[in-house]
């Protein structure tokens, strides 16, 4: 962090987005159980995650919010919603408010990650922002690795009430970190004036550039979806792996997801973000393509999919700085648009994924068409992200 921070800064920052992170993750590995608990089919509760999911698509809609307010308020703001959602799950553990404070917490996170990202770019000189993006961003991978032990945990000794009980105390650490280390600061909303749906598409419009670096976004997303929702049931009719095999393969993924982070905490800075972006683009690309050709052989297979996840995180957290230089006058703003864009690939992805998988039937194929998409996101960061050159 530069001179005015500290080291206190950053870990409240990340700790307040772990634990914002742990609230989307936990869930995942525990779906039956969660809904035995609350006597619902499974669907009804995968149906919740994904409207969790998908309320990213939304977050454009509250960019403005980061920039009126100031960063710090926001960030508060974040944690107290996630704090009165757990409360009230932990206090009525019925169907109906757990999916109500589920999306209340997808509001937070959607309101804090922005603010989070806007006040790193305000705080921290670009040409240390790579390491200091990456390090937030581990908070992504330990989510899962702190949240899937603990929820099993509690789960089975408290119930889903326990779950959000921890997940409560945890957002109050969080909030008392952020109202401790992080300075208040003065808002921008004479630069916006009153917050409202056209307020972003006014900031976006100041240049038309962004809509390409959103563009890029949507097709690098939309690519990884298209891949990742279907190697799955390529790895188990292929290699006939049973479900506890499948989460082994997971982890494999998660690990290259850490390795990414990795990547850009050491060399992003040092080599360039957009030169650690384009060639993270460029592998998981390719590899989309070239994984499907080591069918024969489950080590090698494994040895892509490590490297496809660990090119495309590189490639998604060496962009957020050059996100933040997009609008710097509304950092909020774009980076919010950029978690909009994001999620709608997701969305887009799934459902292409799903139909192409149900047309073709070939895996090798849809490789094909997710390194070609790729490969369209390749050209698009390549014509509209560029890296900031600070004034001497």
């Amino acid at each position: 962090m530069p001179e005015k921070s500290t080291v206190l800064d950053l870990l409240a920052l990340t700790f307040g987005r772990l634990v914002l992170n742990m609230t989307r993750r936990f869930p995942y590995p525990f779906l039956p159980e969660i809904s035995r608990q609350l006597s619902v089919p499974l669907e009804s509760v995968q149906g919740v995650m994904a409207s969790y999911a998908g309320i990213g698509v939304a977050s454009p809609l509250l960019g403005p919010i980061g920039e009126r307010f100031g960063r710090r308020r926001v960030l508060l703001a974040g944690l107290l919603l996630l704090i009165a959602a757990g409360t009230v799950a932990a206090l009525l553990p019925q169907f109906g408010v757990f999916a109500l404070m589920m999306l209340g917490m997808g509001v937070a996170k959607m309101v804090y990650d922005p603010a989070m990202a806007a006040y790193i770019a305000d705080h921290v000189p670009y040409q240390r922002r790579g390491r200091v993006v990456g390090i937030t961003e581990l908070s992504w991978a330990l989510s899962l690795l702190l949240a899937a032990p603990l929820a099993g945990f509690l789960l089975g000794s408290t119930g889903l009430p326990g779950v959000f009980a921890v997940l409560t105390l945890l957002g109050v650490g969080a909030l008392l970190l952020i109202a401790r280390y992080i300075p208040a600061d003065h808002d921008s909303g004479h630069l916006l004036g009153t917050i409202t749906p056209l307020a972003t598409w006014r900031a976006l419009r100041q240049r038309p550039s962004s809509f390409g670096a959103l563009a890029y976004t949507l097709l690098l997303v939309i690519a990884n979806e298209i891949f990742f929702i279907n190697y799955a049931a390529h790895m188990e009719s292929t290699f006939g792996l049973a479900l506890t095999a499948l989460g082994t393969v997971s982890i494999v993924i998660a690990l290259g997801e850490v390795f990414g982070e990795f990547v850009v905490i050491a060399l992003a800075d040092r080599f360039g973000k957009r030169r650690v972006a384009l060639i993270g683009v460029l592998v998981s690309a390719l590899g989309y393509g070239v994984m499907p050709l080591f069918s024969f052989s489950l080590p090698l297979t494994l040895a892509a999919l490590f490297v496809i996840f660990c090119a495309i995180e590189a490639a998604v957290v060496a962009s957020i700085p050059l996100f933040t230089e997009v609008l710097p006058q509304a950092r909020a703003i774009m980076v919010s648009s950029n978690i909009g864009a994001a999620s709608l690939g997701r969305l887009t992805g799934a459902l292409l994924g799903g139909f192409l998988f149900a047309n073709l039937g070939s895996f090798a194929q849809i490789g094909l068409l997710a390194a070609g998409v790729g490969l369209a996101a390749l050209l698009l960061l390549w014509r509209f992200l560029h890296e900031y050159v600070p004034a001497a």
